[in-house]
């Protein structure tokens, strides 16, 4: 007679895991004379499950999450002024973008999106 069940499979802790070559957050910060950018990336299936978990009324929609970083960049705040230049046009064309195909991050959506 068959046999049926359901198998789960999970993965590494993604904290643990190697590191992704996605980052789906960045953080900047600065300290006297120096800026540090911070890529974090955050595993999707945990978000989804937290969703779930929020929908369901087991968890509360405000909280945190834990990522892993996998990149921290630490530049001169002299060259970081150097982007300056580069980086405002940059801005205002995203912008323009974003007025025409307002797009969603997934931390700007709605639990249930």
């Amino acid at each position: 007679m068959p046999v049926t069940g359901k198998l789960t499979v999970s993965g590494d802790d993604p904290r643990q895991a190697g590191s992704p070559l996605f980052a789906n957050f960045v953080a900047i910060s600065h300290v006297g004379a120096e800026v540090q950018f911070e890529f974090i990336f955050l595993d999707l299936n945990q978000l989804a499950h937290r969703i779930d978990r929020v929908k369901a009324g087991q968890e509360d929609a405000d909280g945190e999450m834990q990522g892993k970083t996998i990149g921290k960049v630490i530049v001169p705040v002299v060259a970081f002024l150097q982007l300056k230049d580069h980086l405002l046009p940059m801005f205002k064309r995203l912008e323009e973008i974003n007025e025409t195909q307002p797009q969603k991050t997934g931390a700007e959506r709605e639990y249930g999106d």
